[in-house]
């Protein structure tokens, strides 16, 4: 190809990204990410319905969220293997949390939400771990915890309810411990930056500032976390108090996300 050709076809490729929004990845690292935190959520509404919790607002919720689950699903170009089996597990997920929103509270389709939830979270963290991302390279370690934080800051809510309900196994309260420990380094990391585990610091101002935004509702989260891992009884207030903290730490890692790809 002579260079003249090069330049029009790298041209023709960047006006294309351009035109795209700023936080825009041509191949689905953060769309994954999306989806496996939508997992946690359609769990966690469901369980908070289960549970008896302001069920109007979580039965929205599961509405809302398992619609934007299966339309995710459809629409993520993975082998067709791949695309069958996720599919298929997310139309398990859905209908069940579906039907408990709709007033069946029968051991059914909890049994089968509760074991679609951990077959889709692991099934996802594959996907993620090899998807091609639009960061640049020296940011891509970085990037990738940002999004996995984001996962388990939900998983956290979803686990929170399900101890509630005497629906999580007691051996997931030792995972719990292990992601409490898991996040609360992985924000060190992403802040002042740690060069054995492959992070530099905070590459801006802006990831920094927010990075102590999450910190700092991290600090208020955690306490509630470790008394539910512990296998104390948490008291409802906590457990919505917690589910507000999580969304606004939600919130903050998606900010986050979009500062990393505007780099």
């Amino acid at each position: 190809m002579s260079c003249f050709k090069r330049f029009v076809a790298w041209s023709v490729v960047l006006l294309g990204l351009s035109a795209q929004a700023p936080h825009a990845e041509p191949a689905a690292l953060r769309g994954l990410a999306d989806q496996a935190v939508l997992v946690h959520r359609v769990t966690k509404s469901a369980c908070l319905i289960l549970a008896g919790a302001q069920a109007p607002l979580h039965t929205e919720d599961v509405a809302q969220s398992t619609t934007e689950l299966l339309q995710g699903v459809s629409s993520k170009p993975q082998r067709p293997d791949e695309t069958d089996t996720l599919a298929r597990e997310v139309r398990t997920l859905t209908q069940s949390a579906r039907q408990i929103a709709a007033g069946d509270h029968h051991s059914a389709p909890v049994t089968l939400l509760l074991r679609a939830n951990p077959h889709l979270a692991q099934r996802y963290a594959r996907l993620q771990a090899r998807a091609p991302s639009a960061v640049k390279a020296q940011h891509r370690g970085s990037y990738m915890r940002v999004h996995v934080l984001r996962v388990v800051s939900q998983a956290f809510q979803r686990d929170l309810c399900l101890f509630r309900t005497d629906l999580e196994a007691r051996s997931a309260r030792d995972h719990m411990f292990d992601q409490i420990n898991f996040f609360e380094t992985s924000i060190d990391y992403l802040i002042v930056g740690n060069a054995d585990a492959g992070f530099g610091p905070a590459p801006d101002i802006h990831i920094k500032i927010t990075l102590g935004k999450v910190l700092s509702k991290w600090k208020t989260l955690r306490p509630i976390l470790a008394q539910a891992a512990a296998g104390l009884p948490v008291d409802q207030r906590d457990i919505m108090l917690a589910s507000v903290l999580g969304d606004a730490i939600l919130a903050n890692l998606d900010e986050i996300s979009d500062r990393f790809l505007a780099l």
